[in-house]
């Protein structure tokens, strides 16, 4: 069984690495992305985070200058400095460093996308490890590939969290590094996790929260909830830290230019925010449910399965769900646009993780029919954003119906769509049969003398 467990982690680690990095050298550039990869550029070659407009402009690619990019004025020092969550930029220094080293100093005058593209894969296959390894052992290995697989593969994890330094590439770490050690009692290490979390999105501080309250209550063990407190808390502490370097504040909630975190709550009406929150579901542009419609299949299992689920799936869970609602109260529910697929809900999708896994071997026969035909429709279509480099249309588009014929935000023709779309069904008819067989418990030979 050990070897078979650890030849299945290797296919999947050989998989995802390969995917992700080459996908990492294909991606659309957004604002977001590059303000972070500039700022740990500036840290891994100048060792401050001040900006040199001139100089700065020069080093950057194609057309980009500073004045694209997300910044504000440190008010003590008067220096331009990026704005942007503190997580995805010190995850990419290391890279940038290394990058220094290699080429004698020469990438101070050069900014390159690539260390933290490439910083993303690894990041992104560290995290699905890390959530294929939560999974009990009562669940079938072929099971656990083959859904990781399927986040991996199937979902926006691969064209987001995998291929650029998003910070749902840092929350996502974080998370499967809570569902990693929840799996294995190891509350002090949830908390761990837990700020890592925080460093990509502060009010993931709910969902650390919600964990360790739900599992401290289901075993009546409050000390469960103060080790998961005390040792996530000090990330706070660090963004702190953080905030008054870079923008000559205390608060951790400095990472973005915006600062209130009120501005855009106090623009929409109770109606607009219901609409927000319909938007994330079922938006032909950014819903959940129409780039990822297994998640309809795999429901009613997961409501069968709550009460026998263990504690901690049904705790993470409820914290991604609370992050979700928050996370659509404080910000535009499309999270802007030059991505391919949804990008606000990952960490609510990882966070479920988990607990749909658990919950699969009660899917009826009906919903186990169509598992593999719509998991092979998600492959396709993300897979053609993955191939082309794509990313989605304008945000106005996102209530449009015309964007999922695909081809349209695509910029492709119909039949490139289709072709993608059939390829992403065979692949994932073959990969079914080729887990079932290459995981396959061994099958014992008879012993002399006796009738198999």
């Amino acid at each position: 069984m050990p070897d078979r467990r650890r030849r299945g982690f290797v296919l999947l680690t050989l998989a995802a690495s390969v995917i992700f990095g080459l996908s990492a050298l294909h991606v659309p550039r957004t604002t977001d992305v590059v303000s972070s990869d500039v700022a740990a550029w500036k840290i891994a070659t100048t060792g401050s985070p001040w900006l040199d407009d001139a100089h700065d402009d020069a080093a950057l690619p194609d057309k980009w200058t500073t004045e694209y990019l997300f910044t504000t004025t440190n008010p003590d020092n008067g220096e331009k400095v990026i704005a942007r969550s503190a997580g995805p930029i010190i995850a990419a220094i290391p890279a940038y460093v290394v990058q220094k080293l290699l080429t004698g100093g020469e990438s101070a005058d050069v900014v390159s996308f690539v260390p933290a593209s490439l910083t993303a894969a690894l990041l992104g296959v560290i995290a699905l490890l890390l959530l294929a390894g939560s999974i009990p052992r009562s669940v079938p290995l072929p099971v656990i590939v083959a859904g990781a697989a399927a986040l991996a593969f199937t979902t926006p994890y691969w064209t987001v969290v995998g291929a650029s330094l998003w910070p749902h590439t840092v929350t996502a770490v974080g998370i499967g590094g809570m569902a990693w050690a929840a799996h294995r009692e190891r509350w002090w290490l949830v908390g761990l996790f837990g700020g890592v979390a925080m460093l990509g999105r502060l009010h993931l501080a709910l969902t650390v929260a919600v964990l360790g309250l739900v599992v401290a209550f289901a075993r009546r063990r409050p000390r469960i909830a103060v080790e998961v407190a005390a040792t996530s808390v000090p990330a706070i502490g660090l963004l702190a830290l953080w905030g008054h370097w870079f923008y000559g504040s205390w608060s951790p909630t400095t990472g973005y230019a915006a600062g209130d975190l009120a501005a855009w709550p106090a623009t929409r009406t109770w109606w607009q925010q219901l609409g927000d929150l319909a938007g994330v579901f079922v938006s032909p542009g950014y819903g959940v449910l129409v780039w990822t419609p297994v998640l309809l299949l795999v429901a009613p299992a997961v409501v069968r399965g709550w009460r026998t689920a263990p504690d901690w799936t049904r705790g993470l869970a409820l914290g991604g769900l609370v992050y979700l609602l928050v996370q659509v109260y404080l910000n535009p529910y499309h999270g802007g646009n030059g991505f391919w697929g949804y990008r606000l809900p990952l960490e609510a999708l990882c966070c479920a993780f988990p607990l749909i896994m658990v919950s699969l071997h009660r899917m009826g026969a009906r919903a186990r029919a169509w598992l593999t035909p719509v998991l092979g429709y998600q492959l396709g279509t993300i897979a053609l954003g993955a191939a082309l480099g794509l990313g989605l249309v304008q945000r106005t588009a996102s209530w449009g119906w015309r964007h999922y014929t695909i081809a349209s935000a695509a910029q492709a023709s119909v039949a490139v769509v289709l072709v993608m779309i059939v390829l992403g069904l065979v692949t994932a008819y073959v990969a079914r049969g080729w887990l079932r067989e290459s995981l396959a418990e061994p099958v014992e030979a008879p012993a002399p003398g006796r009738v198999a």
